[in-house]
């Protein structure tokens, strides 16, 4: 076991030395951002009883890093920022809105061999108590900033909608359509439709829309083919979002998006890089998860992968060089 000792367990995330500074330097670029806009930074707690994201059904038991403390309580490495904050404003006892801001670690078992680090560091905001269209509007615009402070070039904003997926659940009935959305697979959705006793209207929709993906236009294409007034309203709601976008030309659209929190009830976004396969920013609205903390409040948040953005920095290097 004597070599271990100069090994570093796969799980860890590595940051080297320039690493650090081009961290550094982009999470103060992000910090100017935030303050500006009058979010409040927090630091949280690293350890977190299991049982807060049991109760929010939010992350499985099997991705945790867990322990028994001195009481024989279950806790946790920290798996999230959202939920903790959440719990923060249900403990300040307010209705008033409420802006957050967080930089630091979170640690989630990835699988193996997947080249995915467990140890992942964000930078994030939380906008708790406004609602609707107009916190979504400020978020978007504060994600805008952000795209332009981080400094790299031909960034695309992908946005979706929770509200449209789950009313596609609720139709089909079947979990089998997550995986086929996840990877816009047309010849296993027309298969998947075929297999399926389902409306006219509602088969030929889901044949196209794998290929749905793109621009306003494409959008407004497809939308025509929709005849679920739940889906015309959650692809109606983007449609509206988009107006109040500063960087037109940047924002895409997936209806595919599978919300990847299973608190997401509205509008979510996803920020991509030619560099990278994995988004630099996810984020989207929560409404529904003060309910779990016996309190209602609308929410929205994103979060910066920041592990994901520094490689995505390196490969731009490479390919500049």
């Amino acid at each position: 076991m004597e070599e271990f000792k100069y090994l570093i367990p796969e799980e860890s995330g590595i940051v080297v030395s320039m690493d650090v500074e081009k961290l550094r330097e982009v999470e103060g670029n992000l910090r100017d951002v935030f303050t500006r806009h009058q979010y409040k930074e927090l630091i949280l707690p690293m350890f977190e009883y299991v049982d807060l994201f049991k109760t929010t059904r939010h992350q499985k038991e099997e991705s945790m890093f867990q322990f028994m403390n001195r009481d024989g309580k279950r806790i946790a490495l920290r798996a999230d920022f959202t939920v903790p904050i959440a719990r923060l404003y249900h403990n300040e006892n307010t209705d008033e809105v409420r802006r957050y801001c967080y930089f630091g670690e979170v640690f989630r078992m990835q699988e193996r061999h997947k080249g995915r680090s467990s140890e992942l560091y964000q930078a994030g905001i939380e906008l708790i108590g406004k609602s609707g269209e107009e916190g979504d509007q400020e978020c978007l615009s504060l994600i805008e900033e952000t795209m332009d402070v981080i400094n790299m070039k031909d960034l695309k904003l992908e946005l979706g909608n929770a509200s449209f997926y789950l009313r596609l659940m609720e139709l089909v009935q079947d979990e089998e359509l997550s995986e086929i959305l996840e990877k816009k697979a047309i010849s296993e959705m027309k298969r998947f439709v075929e297999e399926k006793d389902l409306d006219e209207d509602l088969k030929e929709m889901l044949i196209n829309l794998p290929s749905s993906f793109g621009s306003i236009d494409d959008l407004k294409s497809f939308k025509v083919k929709v005849k679920d007034k739940q889906l015309l309203d959650a692809i109606t709601s983007l449609e509206e979002l988009y107006l109040s976008c500063d960087k037109k030309e940047d924002v895409m659209f997936d209806l595919c998006m599978v919300p990847n929190q299973s608190y997401y009830t509205g509008v979510m976004m996803k920020v991509y890089s030619r560099y990278s396969e994995y988004p630099i920013l996810s984020g989207g609205r929560y409404d529904r998860l003060m309910n779990n903390f016996d309190t209602y409040s609308p929410a929205i948040g994103f979060s910066y992968h920041i592990n994901t953005l520094l490689n995505a920095y390196e490969k731009e290097g490479e390919t500049n060089d």
